[in-house]
Parts: C-alpha cells; structure tokens; sequence
C-alpha cells in the first residue's frame, strides 16, 4: 500500500485528528486529488454515502478548497441541493467552513450559488453560506453591486419559506455587509414579519452592522476582518474541528443540529450559541 492510500484510509479510521495524513495528501496532492474527487462524486451521486466516505469528503474538501478544486463545485452543490443529506456528509462544517469552502471553489457558476440561496429544499445552512458566499464575491467586485444589490431586492420578494427561517438570516447579513442601505426598508419589514428570529438578532443589530459596513474604508478588508475569505491553508480551517479531548472528527449526529449559531445557546446561559456552547458538545 502506498503512502497516499495510507493517508487517505486514516481520514476515515483515524482516532485521532489526521494531521500526518492531510499533510502527506498535501504534499503529495497530484496523486491525492483524483481520488479526493471521486469520493465526492461517490457521494454526491449516492454510490456510497457510508460514514467512512462522509469522513472523506469532509476532510478531502478543505484540501481541495485550498487548492483550488473547481472541479469539486458541481457535486458540493448538488449535495447542499438535497436538504440535510449535506450535513451528513459534512457535519459541522456545514455552519462553519462551507461559506469558505464555496468562495475557494467557485468557478464564476453565479447561477448555480443562486439557484442553491433560492431552493427552499436545500440545506437551511447550505444557504446561508451560499449567501455568505455570494456577497464576499460582491465585495471583491466579482459579483456587480448594482446586479448584487437587485438580487438580494428581488429575494426578498422571493424566497421561501415565509416565516422564521435561517435564509433570512442569512439575507439579512448580506444586506448589513454590503451596506445597501437602499434595502433596509426591506430588512425592516423582514424583522417585523417575523422572518428573523428576534430573539437571536435584533433590527438594531442589522443597522449596526449596516452602519459599519458603511464607514468601513474597504469593503473586501472588512470581509477578511470578519473571516468571510477563501481556505489557504486546510490545516487552519480544519484547526476548529480539531479541539482535545473530543471524539474523532466525523459528520456525526448532533443533538444541537437545530440550532443556529446565532440563536440563544440550548443551556440556558443567554449568551449565542456560537459564543457559548458551539464547539463544547
């Protein structure tokens, strides 16, 4: 068995976190990426969607985030495009590396990220970092800001469900980092619908957030500043997963699965989830 089969069998049988082995895949990436890539097609088309695979693919796609992978682009799409299937292939990445992982693998299918923010079936969390996603794009001026700005203006007419959802989280933030306060009428009848939990975020958060974007001398640098930006470094991304004492990494069942990262955390503190128990369980 060679070094590489080694290495890509540790990712799905390690008991430990597989540094040595994404190191040696990273090393020795041309013989790493066909078969990083078929495990991803594998999943994506149902051909194998055991938990060993899953594993694969979660770490296989920060690897070829890094490097750049467009290849992988379709078949994470067409995953996120299924509902919660995304989450079993990915876990907890699905709030917390998949808007990095989308910025690195994006080839310019600008359709493709729309179609997935406007699928009502497709993964809650899927879409909200294809929102995320979509306005860095904006902000390095890969998207127009005047065709940005219609998009988001015409989903808010569009999108669904209508009711409190993670989508509109998702709108709104994209609203508030790009500063379009020509849409804050429309944000405001979001939170007043109740589309936005306001238990998890208040209007005066949005117009904080709004106002803050605005002074911000560059929009791209406030993005980085936040850490919406592409994955240049796998072991980095990968680093949040990576915490002592836990179980191995794996997309595994989460009892936490419902609840959002800004939502009030399960345990009672009143702090957000993301600030309080995220991470812990």
């Amino acid at each position: 068995m060679n070094l590489v089969q080694m290495a890509l069998d540790d990712l799905s049988g390690a008991e430990t976190f597989p540094l040595d082995a994404l190191m040696i895949l990273r090393r020795k990436w041309p013989d790493a990426r066909g078969p990083l890539l078929e495990a991803l097609q594998n999943f994506a088309s149902g051909a194998d969607r055991g938990p060993e695979n899953a594993e694969k693919v979660f770490f296989g796609l920060h690897l070829m985030a890094e490097k750049r992978e467009a290849e992988a682009w379709a078949p994470l799409l067409s995953v996120a495009m299924e509902g919660e299937v995304l989450y079993d292939m990915i876990g907890d990445a699905v709030w917390e590396t998949l808007p990095a992982i989308l910025l690195s693998l994006y080839p310019g299918d600008l359709e493709g990220l729309k179609k997935l923010i406007e699928a009502a079936k497709a993964d809650e969390w899927g879409r909200v970092a294809a929102l995320d996603c979509f306005s860095a794009l904006a902000a390095h001026g890969e998207i127009p800001m005047d065709d940005a700005r219609a998009f988001l203006a015409s989903c808010f007419e569009t999108l669904q469900p209508r009711e409190n959802h993670p989508v509109w989280y998702g709108w709104q933030g994209c609203v508030a980092l790009l500063g379009f306060a020509e849409l804050e009428p429309l944000a405001a009848r979001a939170f007043r619908q109740g589309l936005v939990d306001k238990n998890a975020l208040a209007f005066e958060d949005f117009q904080a957030e709004l106002r803050a974007s605005r002074a911000a001398a560059s929009l791209a640098d406030a993005f980085e500043e936040r850490g919406i930006r592409p994955i240049d470094d796998a072991l980095d991304a990968l680093a949040v997963f990576d915490v002592e004492d836990e179980a191995p990494i794996e997309p595994a069942e989460n009892k936490f699965r419902n609840v959002g990262r800004n939502d009030p955390c399960p345990c009672g503190s009143g702090k957000k989830y993301k600030k309080c128990c995220l991470g812990k369980e």
